[in-house]
C-alpha cells in the first residue's frame, strides 16, 4: 500500500492522492453495503499465520536497523540479511551515535521484558510499553545523547492537503479510476486479513467484515476529503491493543482519539522521544508475533500445513505482503483440488428446528473448505443464541484446517455462553486427515471412530435407590462418597467443596424434580457421575415447589465442559419432556433396573452417541 501511495503521490500529486483516496472510500463503502467483505473469510489458517509470522519478520529486520539509528534496506529480505551488520554498528569500537541507540533500544527492551515479571505492588499494573518510552527518554535526555528523536511539523494542520477545483478534473481520467480501484482493493484486502488474523489472537467478539469494510469507507472519504493519506487496519496497533487487554472495538477508537489529542494539543512532547526506542518497541512486536505462531497445531494437520505456511512467509519477506498472502492463497488451494478434485467446490448447510424439543439440527454436506467458510460461518451466526444445537457430519465428505478452527472456536463460544452443542470431533478430524493424501495420516485418525454414549460415565455402581437424605447438602455429601476413591484420584473434601462452592452461587434444583449438583475438578480425571433416585422425594426447596425425586451429581474438569452441558441438557429433557420414561426411571426398585433403562433403546434421544475431542 505504501508503494502504491507513493506511485500516486508521485505522478499526480498530493492533491490528486486526495481525490482518489476519496474514490477509494466510496468504492468500501459500497462493497460493504454490498456485503462483499465476507470474500475476506476464506482464507486457510496456514496462509494467515504465514501473514502474522511475515509481517512480525518484517517489521523486527526493519525496526532492527532503526533501533541503531541506521535506515531500514530497500526489501524485507535485504533487512534480514543485513541484521548482523546493524549488530556490528552497535557494539562497535569507538562512541558513536549508532552505539547510544543501540543502548537505548536494549534498555527499552530490558523494561518491556522486565515490567511484566515483577509481580509486586503497583510497578506491575505500569504499562511496559509507556514505562519503556519514559525511561528511555530520560536516560537519553540526562546524557544528552547523540541520537535521532521523533520529528514532526509545527502544526499537524498545516500537513493536510485540501483537494482544490483544478484536482476535480482528475475524474474524468481513467487512470484515476484504475488507481482508486487498486488502492481500495489493497487496502480492504490488508485491513481485512488483519482482521482475521486478529480473530485469531483472542476470545473476544468476530469482526463484522462488511461493518469494518463499511467504516473504513467512511474513514477513507473523511482521509480523502482532509488530504491526509488514506487508512488502513495494520497488525502492530491491533496487536498491542490484544496484548493491553482490550475487549472490544472502543479501544481501537481510543487509539486514534489519543493520537489526535497528542499530537493537536501538545505535539512537542513527542519530540524528546527517541526513535531507537520506539524501533525497540516494534522489534520486541514483530518477536512477539513470529513466536506466537502455532507451530505444533499446524504441524498436527500435517506437513502441507507447514509448507504452505513457510513458502506464505518466505514470499511476504522477499517480495511483499500482498504477493505473499496471494501464493499462500493459491497453495492452499491447489491442496484442496488435489484432496477433492472435482468436488472441491461442492458443499451444502441446512437448518432444521425441532420445536419439540427446542434443538436446532445443521446438516453439513459435500467439502467443508476455506473457500466455503464464508457460508459455514453465516450458517454459525444466524443459529439462535439459545437452544441446543446438533451439527450431523454424516454426509459431509471432507473439511479442512479452517473449517475446523472454526467450528472450535464456535464451539468454545456456545460453550462459554452455557449452550449445549453436539460436535462429532473425532468423525470431523478423520475426514480431514482420510481426505488428504498428500500427508501421512495419523495412526489415531486412521479408522473412523468407536461410539460412546454420553452417560458412559454413570456404572451401576454409582446409582443409589432410595436414600434418606436431611437436606441438599447431606445429599452432595453422601452422594460424593461414590465418586471419591483411590481410583480416581479425587478427594472426598476437595469434591464436596467444589460442589457446594457451585450450590452456593446458584441453586442446582432445575424444577421437574431434577437437581444437578456439580463442581470441576482436574484436568487429569475424567467426567464423572453419581446418581440417586426416590420414588417418594426430597424437599430441597427446588423453585416450582416440587419435590427431588433424582439427583445426578456430576464431577467435570475443565477440559470437558462441553460434554457436561450436554448432560445437564439431556437429563432436563428427560424430566421435562419425556415425562413416561422419567416415572419408570424414579420407579425403578434398584441401580440396575434404573442402568438399563437409561442405556435403553427408549433413552437413546438422552443418551446419544458422542465423540470426544481429539488431543493430536
Amino acid at each position: 500500500l505504501a508503494v502504491m501511495v507513493l506511485e500516486i503521490v508521485n505522478g499526480r500529486g498530493l492533491r490528486g492522492l486526495a481525490i482518489i483516496v476519496i474514490i477509494m472510500g466510496v468504492l468500501q463503502i459500497s462493497s460493504g453495503l454490498l456485503r462483499l467483505g465476507q470474500v475476506f473469510r476464506a482464507v486457510s489458517p496456514a496462509v494467515i499465520n504465514g501473514m502474522l509470522a511475515g509481517i512480525g519478520v518484517l517489521i523486527l529486520s526493519a525496526q532492527f536497523h532503526v533501533m541503531v539509528d541506521d535506515n531500514p534496506k530497500a526489501t524485507g529480505l535485504e533487512n534480514v540479511l543485513s541484521i548482523p551488520e546493524a549488530i556490528y554498528k552497535g557494539i562497535g569500537g569507538g562512541d558513536t551515535p549508532h552505539q547510544w541507540a543501540a543502548f537505548i533500544g536494549v534498555l527499552t527492551l530490558a523494561v518491556l521484558v522486565g515490567i511484566p515479571a515483577i509481580r509486586w505492588g503497583f510497578i506491575s499494573k505500569i504499562p511496559a510499553p509507556l514505562a519503556a518510552v519514559v525511561v528511555a527518554s530520560f536516560i537519553a535526555w540526562v546524557f544528552n545523547a547523540p541520537i535521532q528523536l521523533v520529528d514532526l511539523p509545527d502544526s499537524v494542520l498545516s500537513a493536510l492537503t485540501y483537494p482544490s477545483a483544478e484536482s476535480l478534473a482528475l475524474l474524468s481520467e481513467p487512470g484515476v479510476w484504475g488507481s482508486a480501484v487498486a488502492l481500495a482493493f489493497v487496502a480492504s484486502a490488508e485491513t481485512l486479513l488483519c482482521a482475521t488474523a486478529v480473530d485469531a489472537m483472542h476470545e473476544g467478539p468476530r469482526t463484522d467484515y462488511d461493518r469494518e469494510l463499511l467504516a473504513q469507507g467512511v474513514g477513507n472519504s473523511i482521509c480523502g476529503l482532509l488530504g491526509s493519506l488514506p487508512t488502513t487496519g495494520v497488525i502492530t496497533r491491533s496487536t498491542a491493543n490484544v496484548q493491553s487487554g482490550a475487549t472490544s472495538r472502543h479501544s481501537a477508537v481510543m487509539v486514534g482519539a489519543m493520537l489526535l489529542i497528542v499530537l493537536v494539543i501538545f505535539p512537542r512532547a513527542l519530540e524528546v522521544i527517541p526513535r531507537a526506542s520506539l524501533a525497540a518497541m516494534l522489534v520486541y512486536v514483530g518477536y512477539k508475533l513470529v513466536r506466537g505462531r502455532p507451530y505444533a497445531d499446524l504441524r498436527r494437520f500435517g506437513e502441507t500445513e507447514l509448507a504452505i505456511f513457510a513458502a506464505t512467509v518466505a514470499i511476504i519477506v522477499s517480495v511483499n505482503l500482498l504477493t505473499g498472502i496471494i501464493v499462500g492463497f493459491l497453495l492452499a488451494a491447489a491442496k484442496l483440488i488435489a484432496s477433492q478434485r472435482e468436488k472441491f467446490h461442492k458443499f451444502k448447510v441446512s437448518m432444521v428446528k425441532d420445536e419439540a424439543t427446542g434443538q436446532t439440527h445443521l446438516h453439513l454436506r459435500g467439502a467443508a473448505s476455506f473457500l466455503r467458510l464464508p457460508r459455514l460461518a453465516a450458517a454459525l451466526e444466524s443459529l439462535p443464541p439459545e437452544g441446543e444445537v446438533h451439527l450431523h457430519v454424516e454426509e459431509l465428505e471432507y473439511i479442512d484446517h479452517a473449517c475446523l478452527d472454526l467450528l472450535d472456536r464456535w464451539e468454545c463460544e456456545r460453550i462459554r455462553s452455557r449452550t449445549p452443542v453436539r460436535v462429532q470431533w473425532q468423525t470431523l478430524h478423520h475426514r480431514y486427515h482420510a481426505g488428504n493424501p498428500l500427508d501421512r495420516t495419523p495412526q489415531a485418525h486412521a479408522e473412523p471412530p468407536g461410539k460412546e454414549h454420553l452417560l458412559d460415565f454413570l456404572t451401576v455402581d454409582h446409582i443409589v435407590i432410595g436414600s434418606n437424605f436431611d437436606d441438599k447438602w447431606h445429599a452432595i455429601d453422601s452422594i460424593a462418597h461414590l465418586l471419591t476413591d483411590a481410583k480416581t484420584g479425587v478427594s472426598h473434601k476437595d469434591l464436596v467443596q467444589a460442589v457446594s462452592q457451585r450450590e452456593h452461587e446458584a441453586s442446582t434444583c432445575i424444577g421437574h424434580g431434577l437437581m444437578i449438583p456439580h463442581g470441576t475438578i482436574t484436568d487429569e480425571c475424567p467426567l464423572m457421575g453419581a446418581m440417586a433416585i426416590s420414588k417418594d422425594g426430597w424437599d430441597f426447596g427446588a423453585d416450582d415447589g416440587k419435590p427431588i425425586h433424582c439427583v445426578l451429581m456430576l464431577a467435570t474438569p475443565d477440559g470437558q465442559a462441553s460434554k457436561h452441558l450436554a448432560v445437564l441438557a439431556a437429563l432436563a429433557r428427560l424430566f421435562i419432556t419425556q415425562t413416561d420414561l422419567r416415572d419408570r426411571l424414579v420407579a425403578a426398585s434398584t441401580p440396575r433396573e434404573a442402568y438399563e433403562l437409561l442405556n435403553s433403546e427408549e433413552a437413546a434421544a438422552v443418551n446419544y452417541a458422542i465423540e470426544a475431542r481429539p488431543e493430536a
